[in-house]
């Protein structure tokens, strides 16, 4: 680990000193000044509600939190509720897998796929996790909502959603103005600017800057700012709110975020070692596993070379300096604009969003098999034989070339410089909303809210692949089949078994995508706002359309024949929504009941094999649907104690499941993404705080998902198929275990200077990446660590003066060392893996003016 920064190690022990104060918080409320809790409001259903007075399983983070804890894009949430995992990506600053509910958004970012989680700002959908950058953005509160949201929320949120609200510009001028450091030579800078009230009309103006060098040491690379995990990000954002009547406002936003950064270090974790993979027996049918290449044997082979002082060494241990070949940057450029207006009448509001947002990202040649460049024997059946006894080549010669075999066997194989597998992409969206919507006012028993939206999205991407394909020629070529007798003795003198066949593949396409839906929610309770008994319906009906030409997909572009077969272009339509009972029993308990149905659209794999010869062209699957059962809790007690607790049972069908396809006369299969999986989840959830007087409160989460997958296809080795789900290991990118437990402290020094601190643990149970036994060998390896994290944060508020603080923060304070993210490359013969941060530190001041 790199420490270059003397304030960095101050702030860490100053931390550490001051940890007794503190554990995380969880996901609820930040301490107040009181010794009792603060309300929180939600807007989950379109207006400002009580978080417990709403019958939804939702966590609200409100911004003191997310300022004291630097909580600031969905990459930071993990484990801030029970049952929501969030990992990094492999190549990019801004893409995340999300999952809520054991069930996880895709880790292909290819844009034939639509997220089952959906990402919000502001109420607008983000149609791309990848595009979802708003660190500039002043941070009012986030809300994750659990469970279906196929209402107000809308497509593609069979597990849930995770909204960002903004801080409209404020009635009275203010600046505010932060500058911090930390390890890994980490430095961040950032200005808020409200003017206040120009007439009607308020803006605020901000810009961010933020930057770290690396967290593993790249060996071939002499700059640290280039280094695996090296960040630099800038962004600016301008909101002006224009209320133009008492009752009719205007409010637009733009945002534009560039960021650039190094992709974390992919660690070769294991490799094929050359035993055969035996056939699995499942009701009596065997099913055979993908076989890795020797990539062990490869790597061990004298004639096989790394630069030097590099390693050849396989390992899952964390390694903080690794030898990593070509390495470049990710640079992602987003931005947006938001405009809302909106008309407060007696008993209506109405309000419209039109948002256009615009995201590409340009990764740079990277290694993503762990290791620096190798030398290596090349694979060419032109030179197949040399090398060999000049004695073993005659036999295989002409008689007229018999000649030439001393020439053959004196001229060695030759070799080739470059990588096992390395990629580059050039990909980019852009999308269009308009939603209208019609929201009752008043405090009546009847409560309602109703709306159309339409939303519009094109995308693209170049994906370039190099692979050095392992072959092991003893087993491959220099066969009995093929040389019979000979084979044993060609098989002992080859002078490099192992060859490198380097194979070259892109992906390249275009999308496009449209949608339309119209929805309404109404709410009864009879007595009003304080009766006892509540019923909700909500219903939505979804039109979307897509479609995708793709013009390659493998080593050369398509013909026309070819690409005929892979344009494609699908329709999907499905109604959602819920109904919701919730019963008051006091002021003090709210009890709930619900019933929901999510839909996930439908799309394209656009990895799937195609074939011209059987007439397989690229075909569409279908929506996914979702229902989903909760019964749940909301209590506080005495003013000073908050217990929240929800059941669930869903059952996800007509899943997505890649089945092999036989390709006529190629002796190989392409695959095809079908609807044909069935799982059934049940969890249960609990958020707590415990507010023991006006300085002290214990706040925390548990998390407990079991998956039992139902259904899943696979093809025996008749090509028959099968239910596999007893091969298919639950949980994928989906933790079955997640707590948070956390302790806050505010300590009034005077009139102007108080303490805060905070320490938080938060725990989270391993998790499978790779879970299909027959196609993932390595699954084991590529599982995700079971980690529990400590961060702390100690914050002098008023220092000196009023509008001064500082703050000293540490995460992962324990420098635990964990698996988030993995490669499994199977056929090719290895495994990669990608570490979480490791441990950082640092000190922010803050001024307000």
């Amino acid at each position: 680990m790199k420490v270059r920064s003397f304030g960095a190690r101050v702030a860490l022990l100053s931390t550490a000193a001051l940890s007794v104060f503190a554990t995380p918080a969880l996901a609820q409320a930040a301490a107040e000044d009181d010794s009792t809790l603060g309300e929180i409001v939600v807007t989950a259903n379109k207006r400002e509600e009580n978080l417990q007075k709403t019958p939804l399983a939702i966590s609200a983070i409100p911004a003191a939190q997310l300022e004291l804890r630097g909580l600031s894009e969905a990459k930071d949430l993990s484990a801030i509720a029970p049952n929501v995992s969030i990992v990094s990506a492999t190549t990019n600053a801004t893409a995340v897998v999300v999952s809520i509910r054991g069930i996880p958004s895709a880790a292909d970012e290819t844009q034939g796929y639509d997220s089952p989680i959906g990402m919000y700002l502001d109420g607008v959908f983000l149609a791309r996790s990848s595009a979802a950058s708003f660190e500039v953005a002043d941070i009012e509160r986030v809300e994750v909502l659990r469970g279906p949201q196929g209402t107000l929320f809308g497509r593609n949120t069979t597990g849930g959603a995770i909204n960002f609200i903004t801080k409209k510009p404020s009635h009275d001028a203010s600046l505010k103005l932060r500058a911090g450091v930390g390890n890994f030579n980490a430095w961040n800078m950032r200005a808020v600017a409200n003017t206040g009230d120009l007439g009607p009309v308020q803006i605020s103006l901000g810009y961010n800057h933020r930057e770290r060098h690396g967290i593993v040491d790249n060996l071939l690379q002499p700059s640290d700012a280039l280094d695996p995990g090296a960040q630099k990000l800038d962004s600016f954002r301008v909101a002006a709110n224009w209320d133009v009547t008492d009752n009719f406002s205007i409010y637009n936003v733009f945002d534009w975020t560039k960021i650039k950064m190094v992709p974390n270090a992919s660690q070769l974790a294991e490799v094929g070692n050359g035993v055969l993979r035996p056939n699995v027996t499942l009701d009596g049918n065997s099913f055979a596993p993908v076989q890795p290449a020797n990539i062990g044997g490869f790597l061990a082979q004298s004639s096989v070379s790394v630069p030097a002082g590099c390693s050849k060494a396989v390992t899952r241990a964390y390694q903080s300096s690794l030898c990593l070949g070509d390495y470049g940057p990710s640079v992602d450029k987003i931005w947006g604009n938001l405009l809302r207006m909106e008309l407060s009448l007696p008993t209506i509001t109405v309000r419209s969003s039109t948002s256009y947002r615009k995201w590409d990202n340009k990764i740079a040649m990277n290694t993503l098999d762990g290791l620096a460049n190798v030398t290596a024997p090349l694979f060419s059946t032109s030179t197949l034989f040399n090398g060999m006894p000049s004695s073993l080549i005659s036999f295989v010669l002409p008689a007229s070339q018999a000649a030439f075999a001393p020439f053959i066997a004196a001229t060695p194989v030759p070799s080739t410089t470059g990588v096992l597998f390395q990629a580059d992409n050039n990909r980019g969206q852009h999308q269009f909303s308009q939603e209208l919507e019609f929201v009752s006012s008043g405090e009546g028993p009847f409560q309602w809210v109703f709306g159309a939206y339409y939303f519009s999205e094109k995308g693209h991407e170049l994906n370039h692949q190099k692979i050095g394909f392992v072959l092991d020629t003893n087993t491959a070529v220099f066969t009995p089949s093929s040389f019979g007798a000979l084979a044993p003795m060609f098989q002992a003198a080859n002078p490099a078994r192992y060859r490198v066949v380097p194979t070259l593949a892109d992906l390249a396409y275009t999308s496009w995508g449209n949608s339309f839906a119209l929805y309404g929610q109404a709410s009864y309770r009879p007595g009003g706002e304080d009766g006892r008994l509540g019923v909700t319906l909500g219903l939505r009906h979804t039109w979307d359309s897509k479609g995708v030409d793709r013009t390659q997909n493998g080593a050369t572009p398509y013909s026309a024949a070819e690409y005929a077969l892979n344009r494609g272009k699908a329709t999907f339509a499905a109604p959602t929504g819920h109904l919701t009972l919730d019963y008051r029993a006091s002021d003090e308990i709210n009890l709930y009941a619900r019933v929901a149905k999510g839909y996930r659209s439908g799309g394209f794999n656009l990895r799937q094999s195609t074939s011209l010869a059987n007439n397989i062209g690229l075909r569409p699957f279908n929506e996914e649907k979702l229902w989903s059962y909760e019964i749940g809790a909301k209590t506080e007690f005495l003013n000073r104690i908050r217990l929240n607790v929800s059941l669930y049972h869903n059952v996800y069908s007509d899943q997505l499941a890649a089945i092999p396809i036989p390709i006529t006369g190629g002796g190989s299969f392409g695959t095809q993404v079908v609807n044909a999986g069935k799982t059934v989840y049940n969890g249960v959830e609990v958020e707590g705080m415990f507010k023991l007087n006006d300085m002290l409160s214990i706040d925390g989460n548990f998390g407990y998902s079991d998956i039992k997958i139902k259904e899943f296809p696979g093809a025996d080795i008749t090509g028959v198929t099968r239910n596999i789900a007893a091969l298919y290991r639950a949980g994928s990118y989906s933790p079955k275990y997640s707590a948070n437990i956390a302790a806050n402290l505010t300590i009034p020094v005077s009139d102007m200077t108080k303490v805060l601190g905070r320490v938080g643990y938060n725990y989270t149970s391993e998790f499978q990446m790779f879970p299909n036994q027959l196609t993932a060998p390595f699954s084991d390896t590529t599982k995700g660590d079971a980690r529990g994290l400590l961060d702390a944060q100690l914050k002098i508020q008023g220092l000196g003066m009023e509008g001064v603080s500082l703050t000293v923060w540490g995460k992962n304070l324990t420098n635990k060392h964990y698996v988030v993210r993995s490669v499994d490359f199977g056929q090719l013969g290895m495994s990669t893996v990608i570490f979480g941060d490791p441990r950082t530190f640092g000190a922010t001041l803050d001024l307000t003016f």
